[in-house]
């Protein structure tokens, strides 16, 4: 019998159950990557994340004899289900909702086709539906740290077929891609290796250190396996195992509400009139708030595809509660720029920064001169990316509101902001 193995975000030889699974199970397999043209647009990828995405099948095709093709998934598979034939095909499981929809299009086809369709659980440390029903991260959290499921399966032998299909040197004239010099998937493992795990709960809110890990992107592609990395850390550092938690406490919430990948998780907060104004969303995207910690956040993402967490809440906080801004709009700029963009996580993270999602808590504020000040306190992380303001004292910088920069104008006064924001949430003057 001969299989198919579709790879999608395991793109990995090593540690990937699902191919183990299917190379127990037959002596040929024809590995598979489909560029999907719907997906491509919808995400608006752009030549950087692209570069990544190549680059991380490129290794990839050093272990095996990849195929590549460039369509949409539907017509890929019909190409090569009527070249090859295959009794089975093999894919891991999808929980997010553009996922899901995927592999209910590939399992119609292989009911068409007569091939089997086999879909193995992997990307996660828990089995999602396996925990109880949780609106709260940490009760969330007790049950699945009780449901690990850390069981590698051994990789066995097999043949690749030779195959009048594409490779990953054809797709190139379907997609420009460009060097990116901030993340390469072939310096995954000496991240894992070499990261300072058992520091960081001390270094991680700092932006300007190099201090938090920077292996979303090698998980968002699984270049690197959960449990591998969950090994590398346990006993190292809890915070960091709360941190994949936080992943997958976003997918509990995708599987139980799904309503929430539209709305607010919180009901009382889906009738929110946003003010939405065209000015202050083009100079949130633009980095010319006059806030030099939002600009320079913006200018890291815009840059470099990535952005620290805690100006990931930062920059959140100040557009749905500052600019008065609707988070659907926030989700969709990160959607354009971040290479680990993940749509379940992200539409998680900032309905938890807009005070609209689930694990409720008291309003929570950022207050950027205050952020920036905490968390930046000699201006390192805005000079890196605000290189024009590198010789004003970093005081000016912090508080740009009692300081007038040669710079943009502070689009709001944040303290004016906040006493609109919480009428607009609802709110009490004390709250």
């Amino acid at each position: 019998m001969k299989a198919l193995y579709l790879f999608k975000r395991d793109l990995r030889w090593e540690d990937n159950r699902a191919l183990a699974y299917a190379s127990q199970r037959h002596k040929e397999i024809l590995p598979l990557f489909i560029f999907d043209k719907e997906i491509i647009e919808d995400l608006q990828v752009d030549e950087k994340r692209v570069s990544y995405l190549i680059r991380a099948l490129e290794e990839l095709s050093k272990k095996i004899d990849l195929y590549c093709l460039y369509d949409t998934t539907e017509k890929a598979l019909r190409r090569v289900f009527e070249v090859y034939k295959p009794s089975h095909l093999y894919t891991t499981k999808s929980y997010s909702w553009k996922g899901r929809k995927r592999n209910e299009i590939i399992k119609s086809l292989c009911k068409e086709y007569g091939v089997e369709y086999v879909e193995i659980f992997e990307n996660f440390l828990a089995h999602p539906e396996e925990i109880p029903t949780r609106k709260v991260y940490t009760p969330f959290y007790k049950e699945w740290i009780k449901r690990l499921d850390l069981e590698s399966f051994k990789l066995h032998d097999f043949s690749i077929p030779k195959l009048n299909l594409p490779k990953l040197d054809d797709i190139r004239k379907h997609i420009k891609a460009i060097s990116f010099p901030y993340f390469d998937p072939k310096d995954c493992k000496e991240r894992l290796k070499n990261f300072n795990f058992e520091n960081y709960e001390n270094t991680r809110n700092y932006p300007y250190m190099d201090g938090s890990s920077k292996l979303s992107p090698c998980i968002r592609f699984g270049i690197l396996s959960l449990r591998e990395i969950y090994k590398k850390v346990e006993g190292r550092s809890e915070q960091f195992i709360k941190e994949l938690g936080w992943r997958e406490f976003w997918y509990h919430i995708a599987i139980n509400f799904p309503e929430a990948k539209e709305l607010e998780f919180q009901e009382k907060r889906r009738g929110i009139i946003w003010e939405n104004k065209g000015e202050y969303i083009r100079a949130f995207e633009e980095g010319t708030t006059g806030y030099p910690i939002i600009d320079a956040g913006i200018r890291q993402l815009r840059e470099e595809k990535w952005l620290h967490n805690r100006m990931r809440m930062i920059l959140a906080s100040f557009l749905a509660k500052v600019l008065l801004v609707d988070w659907r709009i926030g989700e969709d700029f990160f959607k354009k720029h971040l290479l680990d963009y993940d749509e379940v996580v992200n539409v998680g993270n900032w309905q938890w920064s807009a005070s609209v999602g689930a694990d409720p808590k008291p309003f929570r504020l950022f207050n950027p001169i205050l952020q920036a000040q905490r968390y930046d306190p000699e201006c390192q992380y805005i000079r890196k990316y605000l290189p024009e303001l590198s010789k004003l004292p970093c005081h000016m910088l912090l508080d740009p509101l009692n300081n007038k920069l040669p710079y943009h104008k502070p689009v709001v006064n944040y303290y004016e902001r906040i006493s609109l924001a919480k009428k607009l949430y609802g709110l009490h003057s004390h709250e």
